[in-house]
């Protein structure tokens, strides 16, 4: 691929939730789901039961559309974060400053742009990489 300055451009990098994370959840759903249709079998089961057990269906489907949906891009020209809801490119030179508040369970990022913040935790895979490849790219450093 070449950038229309003559140089060679970079390939695009995805960051999304880590796969453990993704196939937990989609488990859990799988589960509940299973756990539904036993209920529908069963004689005797009460209502309460089938509300309990069709919360953690919806709760668990929407988690795992939510982490499979989810991706961060980083590209020649920007930054495009993607989630369920929409598709979003911020150009490197909208970013301000990336501010990163490790926490008890894990590290969270907030890019601050032009257009509002972006944020992000250590629940992506290579997490580290992205913050520095934002950095970089934004001539932050």
């Amino acid at each position: 691929m070449q950038h229309p300055e003559g140089r060679e451009a970079l390939a695009p990098e995805t960051f999304r939730p880590w796969m453990a994370l993704r196939t937990v959840v989609m488990g859990a759903a799988t589960l509940w789901i299973a756990v539904f249709f036993a209920l529908a079998a069963m004689q005797g089961a009460t209502r309460s039961s089938f509300l309990s057990a069709a919360f953690f269906v919806v709760l668990f489907t929407a988690c795992s559309l939510f982490y499979n949906r989810l991706a961060f891009i980083v590209t020649e020209s920007g930054l495009t974060v993607r989630t369920v809801a929409m598709e979003r490119t911020v150009s490197f030179s909208d970013i301000l400053r990336v501010d990163v508040m490790p926490g008890l369970i894990g590290t969270s990022y907030a890019v601050r742009t032009r257009l509002g913040s972006l944020t992000f935790s250590s629940l992506l895979a290579g997490h580290q990489r992205l913050c520095d490849l934002i950095v970089r790219r934004a001539r932050l450093a």
